[in-house]
């Protein structure tokens, strides 16, 4: 519940009057805990922390008794722990799940899971341009060579998206068999305000929005924009609704058009908040491919869910950045990185190598790394 989604389901559903158990792995750390008691603090409703990890069968026992919904958001992503691998993300998404349905049984009060997956488990192989539905699984039109068990040791892209597309069948065939209902979101590209600075992660999108706004230019690619607030106000208006059922999903993404927004418009926005400002663009020349896209239909006709704006999303993430103190803008409007123009600046997105990665291949590019003497920290690998 500490992470950046989590916390924003929190806040939530205490300005609704909700009584919560933010599941958090050591309660004891306000370093990592403090917003989320503040947010209690807030009202109407009230927060309190319990003992919750993924590693941890039953860990969850006591947090779950007596609840009548669950919010499950934690996952691995690959960008924590000492030494994370492809495996580790998998095993930390589909296997660790299983310990929470557990005791989801043993509580034996849980009425209805709602469970953040994400848009990996939902875009497939396909031309550009094809619009994803909740119908869409990643499994769908893959290859067998591309698509398996030996696949995810070597790729953490693919131990993703396939460890939150059996986790989302997992859940919805466990409520099933428990008379219960269980319900996935399947976010893209999610961002808005941090509500604590330990938000601001490597290969988290929010992140990479602290690069462009500090001059860092990234490769092309389109943004499927969704706030980190709607996701939140999503998942409670799913768990109170009347009229879905067990295995419904939502896709939480762009409201329209308007939130398919390429890198450099992406850039012309930021500018236009901070228009002295050397905000990045695209790094280096390249196609914006026309994907992923899918639109926000079902929680807006279904659920009434009304979504921010693409620009107040960014602002907002911008905003937050700052004010913790997390970004430095650089004066000068032509005052950001791309080809061409190195003017040494480093990607707090992606610090190093990506850390869940093949270990055999992580080993052959250290050695690369060292032998051209380019070490990247240990630390940030």
């Amino acid at each position: 519940a500490a992470g950046y989604i989590g916390s924003h389901v929190v806040q939530n559903l205490v300005r609704h009057g909700y009584t919560v158990r933010a599941c958090v792995r050591d309660p004891s750390l306000p370093g990592k805990t403090a917003h989320l008691s503040l947010i209690g603090s807030a009202g109407p409703g009230s927060v309190t922390l319990a003992y919750g990890d993924l590693e941890v069968e039953g860990s969850y026992d006591e947090a779950f008794k007596g609840a009548s919904c669950v919010f499950h958001a934690a996952a691995e992503l690959g960008n924590n722990g000492p030494d994370p691998t492809p495996e580790s993300v998998y095993r930390l998404g589909f296997d660790a799940t299983k310990w929470v349905v557990d005791s989801v049984r043993r509580a034996g009060t849980v009425k209805r899971i709602v469970y953040t997956s994400s848009m990996a488990a939902v875009a497939h192989p396909a031309p550009e341009g094809y619009e994803y539905t909740e119908a869409s699984w990643a499994s769908m039109n893959q290859k067998e060579k591309n698509w398996n068990m030996e696949k995810v040791k070597r790729n953490r892209d693919v131990a993703y998206a396939m460890s939150k597309e059996h986790t989302e069948k997992y859940v919805y065939a466990e409520a099933e068999n428990l008379g219960i209902e269980a319900f996935g979101v399947c976010p893209c590209h999610v961002i808005g305000p941090l509500l604590a600075a330990n938000h601001h992660k490597s290969f988290s999108w929010q992140t990479r929005i602290g690069d462009i706004l500090e001059g860092y230019g990234h490769p092309p690619m389109l943004w499927n924009i969704v706030d980190v607030r709607d996701v939140a106000e999503a998942q409670r208006l799913i768990a109170e609704c009347s009229i879905n059922k067990n295995g419904d999903r939502y896709n939480l993404v762009a409201a329209d058009t308007r939130g398919l927004i390429p890198q450099e418009q992406v850039q012309a926005m930021l500018k236009s908040f901070f228009p002295d400002c050397g905000i990045a663009g695209n790094g280096k020349e390249g196609k914006t491919l026309n994907i992923p896209v899918c639109f926000l239909e079902k929680c807006i006709t279904q659920l009434g869910m009304k979504p921010h704006s693409p620009e107040q999303s960014l602002k907002d993430n911008a905003d937050s950045l700052i004010a913790w103190g997390l970004v430095k803008l650089r004066r000068g409007e032509d005052n950001w990185q791309r080809k061409g123009k190195d003017l040494g600046i480093k990607s707090k997105w992606a610090p190093g190598l990506y850390p869940a990665m093949d270990p055999v291949l992580k080993k052959k590019l250290l050695e690369q790394l060292k032998e051209a003497g380019n070490m990247a920290p240990t630390s940030k690998l």
